[in-house]
């Protein structure tokens, strides 16, 4: 009996060993898996939010683009306000010259019609056959417009003419119009231009 206990207590002793052993086993691989699960919901949130970003990054981009496209649209297409378009009687007066073309107190009544395309702003000097007699390139700056026409570099005498209107309203627009000739002699007139009266409203 005393030599059989001795062993007894050595195997009780072993299996409780391998017993704890398996156990602190056990709990270190419910311990990785726990460590490995939480890795992967790491990797989980970071992948999602990677691709949330893409998507933003995306949205931004197409929305950048749009924006560049409407701004391009808008500095091409061209149109008169609706108060603008269309005939206007003009009406000049010679106030300053050093021109033998042109004396002060001269006057001059043109129909005036302000058109646009899909590109350009402009107005038609009109005779009164209702012929286009000169076409200026109109443009707004700031907020008076102006309207410019040169002759031909290949004609002998260079005329260069510019109407600025810096009072605009809806039935009436007023400013200076300028001729230079050859680059030797300027004429400046007062301009102003009135709807006629059956375009009045």
């Amino acid at each position: 009996m005393k030599s059989t206990f001795p062993f007894l207590t050595f195997l009780l002793s072993i299996f409780l060993l391998v017993g704890c052993n398996s156990k602190n086993s056990e709990d270190q691989l419910r311990q990785r898996e726990l460590d490995l699960q939480l890795r992967i919901d790491s990797f989980a949130n970071v992948e999602k939010e990677y691709h949330e970003l893409l998507q933003m990054k995306d949205s931004i981009v197409k929305a950048d683009s749009l924006r560049l496209v409407n701004d391009s649209l808008s500095s091409v297409v061209k149109f008169w306000p609706q108060h603008l378009a269309g005939r206007w009687n003009g009406r000049l007066v010679c106030t300053e010259s050093d021109c033998s073309d042109y004396v002060i107190g001269d006057q001059r009544v043109d129909t005036w019609e302000f058109k646009s395309d899909s590109l350009n702003l402009y107005a038609d000097l009109l005779n009164n056959k209702n012929q286009i007699v000169r076409t200026y390139n109109a443009a707004f700056s700031g907020n008076n417009i102006v309207l410019s026409f040169k002759t031909d570099p290949s004609v002998s005498k260079k005329v260069a003419m510019q109407t600025t209107l810096n009072e605009i309203m809806p039935d009436k627009m007023k400013g200076i119009h300028t001729i230079t000739i050859d680059n030797d002699c300027t004429a400046k007139f007062t301009v102003e231009f009135t709807r006629p009266s059956s375009n009045k409203k």
